[in-house]
């Protein structure tokens, strides 16, 4: 699914050359001498193109070309439809491109613009404003189109068609019809229910009571939120009939997921064991419900899911011609290309094995980090071979995950990038780079590209060693390519290219936008590492304060955000203000007295080894827990946390804080009570306070939840911590019976 020969040189062409080279004169002075022709009886997506072209040259040229359905003899043609060149040798080479293909041409100094199918003539159109005419789509609702009141366009003999049939890269401009069109990549209008469906064709809540021998026995209890049985045939023909209710609803779609829901928790009872062993894999259980469903609907496309414990290709089973199997790379390392990283090799393995059972298949990629959109996260240099060895290996339908309805690091390009080679993977990634950055920053445009290739370097620095996670944090990296001195440099190339575009606050306002990035790297590094290079705090008369510079730079960065319309830092809408004011509670505890700091502290229930921080002095050690449970966090698995701290002689205190983690798919909960105990000898203790938690909205955010706990005025030597565990995870959860987990860090005793 290549492009023809001179696809690659004509690309380059159109992006290196400069205008005035070009010599077909379109229009000079608000004088047009083309005009734009379409078929009298053309179909609405033709007659769009040409009100597309009209309008965007008049934006271009400030002149109006003209729309009529026959040549006029005081002007040269843009013709607009492959009809206009049926009997040339043009058309036959176009109906050998694939149904998206289209073919841009010049002859006798008339253009002739076609697609083998309509939408091919709108492709067509938007690529000669883009690759031609000089306009580029940066999504964002952001378009550069230029000036050029003399507008000449070369001979063109370009015939191109795309590399993947189904080209979706998810990010927010993803189902804008403005955007997805000029970008020739493809909206989710087809798709009738879109993966993890499992729960939405048969709801726990409506079934599980009755029949709870529908959904997954994990550890010899059916559960509600795992998978479901499919070795029952009646969930067979439950899923089947609710699913053709859910048809009938959009008739017009194809394709229709019918997937295993977001987690683990497959069914173990005998009849799954049974479909597992007979095809050789826990997919195959998967592939067969799907053919048994996808044969009660040959017109329609039935999708399910290759994805983590279902990765791996059966065996004995071979996916019906009408289903679709959506491949997906969730676990794979992105500090280098799957094709030549051996952390990558099973992965590669599975997606050959599926290549050989079945053509029918979407690769879902992800290419950003969800955990911290406002990261930066440099794996730009593993989009384009991994893209390319989907494509090698026959591959034809691409999802690439991106932040979704969020902005992310390098969003515009990367989308803008990502658009791109999913048409042609062997696109000149520089060069299309150096054109991006220099119509979308201007002047700031060298400094941004000079970053950019900073950060990379500096990765790939590591990069055969370290992995690159789709769900990190800033701190995982500070020995890494966000070092302390390197996030420094960052910070300076930056401002420069804020003064390069003082002046101009479209630009400005970009660079502040991708500035975002640098500035919560260096506030959560500075926070959670709190290192002599980089640290939150400094001693001011030999007490310990949040540094003003730090507490600013974290003000900026919220600041930052809300005015470039950044409104989530991670993919559960975790807003930059919240971020920021968890952190500041934080840094607040950090700097106040703690009674507890160096005093003996013991663990009488036994912590969980499984989170190496030292143990229970990790409780008074002044290192705060960050964004994620691996941070500094102490925890305890199927335990109640029960600490005794010892201030060795009589003190005096009213209130604790403390920090606990929150991660329900990690198994993390808040505790279910916090009792706080006193006692002069160590023996007999008295509560001073005790308070029932409220369950927390059972959301997929993790994050740190701050307690204060205020009491009277007390006096004793010794004070007992208890925090009450669910110790098992309740029914409701995914993980129902299986050990629950309280984390904590940093008891502040004032």
């Amino acid at each position: 699914m290549k492009p023809f020969a001179n696809l690659l040189l004509i690309l380059s062409i159109c992006i290196a050359i400069p205008v005035q080279a070009q010599k077909h004169k379109i229009t000079s002075a608000g004088k047009a001498y083309y005009s734009i022709i379409i078929d009298r009886d053309s179909d609405s997506l033709t007659q769009f193109a040409a009100d597309e072209l009209q309008d965007y040259l008049f934006k271009i040229t400030n002149t109006r070309v003209k729309i009529s359905n026959r040549p006029a003899a005081r002007y040269k043609s843009i013709f607009l439809g492959k009809e206009w060149f049926t009997k040339k040798a043009q058309y036959e080479q176009l109906e050998r491109l694939n149904n998206d293909g289209f073919c841009i041409f010049s002859e006798d100094s008339h253009f002739y613009l076609g697609g083998k199918q309509p939408l091919g003539t709108v492709y067509a159109v938007y690529t000669l404003l883009q690759d031609y005419a000089g306009c580029l789509w940066f999504g964002n609702d952001e378009i550069f189109v230029p000036e050029n009141e003399a507008l000449a366009l070369p001979d063109i003999a370009l015939f191109t068609q795309p590399d993947f049939s189904f080209r979706h890269p998810a990010f927010p401009d993803r189902n804008k019809q403005e955007y997805y069109l000029p970008t020739r990549t493809n909206p989710q209008d087809d798709w009738g229910m879109f993966v993890h469906t499992f729960h939405r064709l048969m709801p726990p809540d409506r079934y599980f009571d009755r029949h709870p021998e529908y959904y997954s026995l994990v550890n010899g209890k059916r559960i509600r939120d795992g998978q479901l049985c499919l070795g029952n045939p009646e969930v067979i023909r439950i899923l089947t009939e609710n699913l053709r209710e859910e048809m009938a609803k959009k008739p017009e779609c194809t394709y229709w997921s019918v997937s295993q829901n977001d987690c683990i928790n497959y069914c173990e009872c005998d009849h799954c064991q049974e479909l597992y062993d007979k095809y050789g894999s826990f997919s195959g259980a998967y592939v067969h419900m799907a053919n048994q469903i996808a044969r009660q609907f040959p017109d329609k496309q039935i999708s399910t899911l290759a994805y983590q414990f279902t990765r791996s290709a059966p065996t004995a089973i071979v996916p019906d011609s009408n289903v679709n199997i959506m491949f997906c790379s969730i676990e794979c390392n992105r500090s280098r290309p799957l094709a030549v990283d051996p952390r990558s090799a099973d992965f590669v393995k599975d997606m050959k094995d599926w290549t050989k059972l079945t053509k029918n298949i979407i690769m879902w990629d992800y290419v950003v980090q969800f955990k911290t959109f406002t990261c930066p996260f440099p794996n730009f240099r593993v989009i384009q071979p991994n893209i390319q060895l989907f494509r090698d290996h026959g591959i034809p339908m691409m999802f690439q995950q991106g932040s979704g309805i969020s902005w992310s690091d390098f969003y515009e390009y990367k989308q803008a990038l990502i658009a791109r080679l999913l048409w042609d993977a062997d696109l000149d990634e520089p060069a299309f780079r150096k054109h991006f950055f220099n119509l979308f920053y201007g002047a700031a445009a060298p400094v941004m590209l000079e970053y950019f290739d900073l950060v990379h370097d500096e990765m790939d620095k590591q990069a055969d060693d370290r992995d690159l996670d789709i769900y990190g944090y800033p701190v995982l990296y500070s020995s890494w390519f966000l070092k302390p001195e390197l996030l420094k440099r960052y910070s300076a190339l930056m401002d420069r290219a804020e003064a390069l575009v003082a002046d101009d606050p479209v630009r400005h306002n970009r660079v502040l936008r991708q500035r975002s990035t640098v500035d919560f790297a260096m506030a959560d590094i500075a926070l959670n590492l709190n290192s002599p290079e980089l640290s939150f705090f400094k001693t001011e008369n030999g007490r310990k304060i949040i540094d003003p510079e730090m507490e600013a730079l974290l003000g900026r960065f919220v600041s930052n955000c809300k005015a470039t319309g950044i409104r989530s830092i991670d993919e559960n809408r975790y807003a930059p203000e919240i971020y920021r004011d968890q952190a500041m509670s934080i840094a607040n505890m950090a700097v106040r007295a703690n009674k507890a700091a160096g005093k003996k502290i013991v663990s009488l229930t036994p912590y969980s080894p499984k989170l190496d921080v030292g143990g229970e002095k990790a409780l008074t050690d002044g290192r705060f827990g960050g964004q994620h449970f691996r941070l500094n966090w102490l925890g305890y698995e199927a335990n109640d946390m029960e600490v005794l701290i010892d201030f060795e002689k009589p003190e005096t205190f009213s209130r604790v804080e403390t920090n606990f983690f929150l991660d329900l798919v990690s198994w993390i909960f808040l505790p279910l009570e916090v009792r706080i105990e006193v006692s002069d000898d160590g023996k007999a203790f008295r509560t001073v306070y005790d308070e029932k938690i409220p369950e927390p909205e059972r959301s997929f955010g993790q994050k740190p939840v701050h307690f204060s706990f205020s009491f009277p005025e007390t006096t004793a030597r010794y004070m007992k911590v208890t925090a009450v565990s669910y110790k098992y995870c309740p029914a409701w959860h995914r993980g129902a019976n299986q050990p629950a987990w309280i984390c904590i860090d940093e008891l502040v005793v004032e």
